[in-house]
């Protein structure tokens, strides 16, 4: 289930918003193709006022009993009003010999990004994932729980 919030710090000036989900998400396969996971609507009351983002996303990827291998990567995006701010790429291999049996790997993409370009009012973030690289078509992936939140700082 998800929760979004905003409120007032206990600053007048600053603002706290917020967003988290805890389920699965499944992320289709396919370079270019982006899956939005968070979405956090946040204001600011006046031009290039300074935003800290946090976010973090765990994500699950699936490995079919046989593979001997592993080999993926994911991209996530932070974007504002469909704007990109940052790209971050994951990328893991290794070897899963003496492992024949399906398995599930979990790893953590997070970020802190700071952002003085947004103009006075509504402003969206949103971050994206694209599972891009993998190395047999047996191997999926899941976001599961993720946050993100934002901190509006006053004069």
């Amino acid at each position: 289930m998800g929760n979004c919030c905003c409120c007032t710090s206990p600053s007048p000036q600053n603002e706290f918003f917020f967003t988290q989900t805890e389920g699965s998400l499944a992320i289709p396969f396919g370079a270019g193709i982006e899956t939005i996971v968070l979405t956090l609507p946040v204001t600011t009351t006046f031009d290039l006022q300074n935003v800290k983002l946090d976010y973090v996303v765990q994500l699950a990827f699936t490995l079919a009993a046989g593979n001997t291998t592993f080999d993926y990567g994911v991209r996530a995006r932070l974007r504002r009003n469909g704007v990109l701010l940052v790209t971050q790429t994951f990328q893991q291999s290794g070897n899963r010999t003496g492992m024949p049996g399906a398995s599930t790997r979990r790893e953590h993409i997070p970020n802190t990004w700071a952002d003085n370009g947004a103009l006075a009012g509504a402003n969206t973030y949103t971050v994206t994932l694209e599972f891009f690289q993998r190395a047999n078509a047996t191997t999926t992936l899941t976001a599961e729980t993720r946050s993100l939140n934002a901190i509006v700082f006053g004069l």
